[in-house]
């Protein structure tokens, strides 16, 4: 069958972690007697060697009351980083840092990026594709990339900072390639989520636990609550008590916060060919699922294909499928063992942390 299939998949957040807070920050100490885990270099060596140039890139820009890229912005200005708010792709970064090499090479680059489930706001090249492991090799096959000239230091490392993207090995590895010239930086990103701004520090990481619903159709937070309980059965969480908090009412404090995630196909037919028409809901899984494309796209997404709600309209030739699915997202943040009311430092060096390739 000789379809064209035009593939617009976006997530867009109803909230986010780093929403925008009401209430006056409180100061908190925030580092532990003891070191959870053994880091790659002691704080002696550091501190002894010269440490180059360390940039952000701040790939975005918040809408409404959120206050993500703004939060992560404040904290890392006080960590004597330079800043860069004009890079929104890919192709952006590596051209500024050609430009802007010096004499001094880089040790640290930061990425500063949101996105939801695996959706990736950060574009590939300007105005193109979202990043993915498939946009960034489709770009460097046709030259869309340019290539990063000798502006790393021998020991640097790419700092990813973002939703759970150290779980997509795929993109982080496509990423290491990319930043890879004579030198190879090692490429760090972490499985859980970064949160910047939060109420009682200014930057901390959290482990998301996930639950889904069709949009509109809520089971209610009684039902929800029985469905976290049974998908996340070795966790101690009150599941009830999470999803009745927006942000952490103390240091710990368990939250929730939802988005939802729509998806949209578009199936043109040619004049001889039998569009298919859908009388259950069943028929029409069974049409995707049998879809190499969309399967696939539903599959990296990770969301049961019942968890969305489903529309199917026929626009002159054209078959368009839409769904939309309601997150719903709680946040744990990760705590010290020996001191349980002090947050983890998110260092990049913390392999128990960060995922490093």
């Amino acid at each position: 069958m000789k379809n064209v299939i035009k593939l617009s998949v976006m997530a867009i957040a109803i909230a986010f972690v780093g929403c925008n807070k009401t209430s006056e920050k409180k100061e908190t100490i925030t580092t532990p007697v003891f070191s959870e885990v053994a880091t790659v270099a002691s704080s002696a060596l550091e501190d002894a060697k010269d440490l180059g140039r360390s940039v952000v890139f701040i790939t975005g820009i918040d809408t409404g009351s959120k206050s993500y890229y703004s939060d992560a912005k404040n904290y890392f200005e006080t960590k004597n980083n330079e800043i860069v708010e004009t890079a929104y792709s890919l192709q952006e970064i590596i051209l500024w840092l050609n430009v802007n090499k010096g004499k001094q090479p880089f040790s640290e680059v930061h990425i500063v990026t949101n996105n939801k489930m695996s959706q990736v706001q950060l574009e590939t090249t300007i105005k193109g594709k979202t990043l993915s492991s498939l946009s960034i090799k489709e770009s460097v096959e046709k030259g869309l990339l340019p290539k990063l000239d000798n502006v790393l230091k021998s020991d640097a490392k790419v700092v990813v900072h973002s939703s759970g993207l150290g779980s997509n090995t795929a993109l982080i590895d496509s990423f290491k390639q990319v930043f890879s010239t004579n030198i190879k930086p090692s490429v760090i990103a972490s499985e859980n989520i970064s949160v910047f701004g939060g109420e009682f520090t200014e930057h901390y990481l959290a482990k998301p636990y996930y639950g889904f619903y069709p949009t509109a159709n809520s089971p209610g937070r009684v039902d929800l609550s029985k469905e976290f309980a049974v998908k996340y059965p070795n966790s101690e969480i009150d599941w009830l008590s999470a999803m009745s908090n927006k942000e952490e009412r103390f240091q710990g404090d368990v939250y929730s916060y939802k988005f939802n995630v729509p998806v949209k196909w578009e199936i043109a037919y040619e004049e001889d060919e039998g569009m298919p028409s859908f009388l259950t809901l069943e028929d029409l899984y069974l049409f995707m699922q049998d879809n190499d494309m969309i399967s696939s796209e539903l599959k990296e997404l990770n969301i049961p294909i019942e968890k969305y709600r489903w529309y199917q309209t026929v626009e002159g030739d054209t078959l368009v499928i839409k769904g939309v699915a309601t997150v719903v997202c709680v946040l744990k943040p990760l705590m010290s063992r020996a001191y349980p009311s002090e947050y983890i430092i998110p260092n990049s060096d913390n392999l128990r942390l960060y995922n490093r390739i």
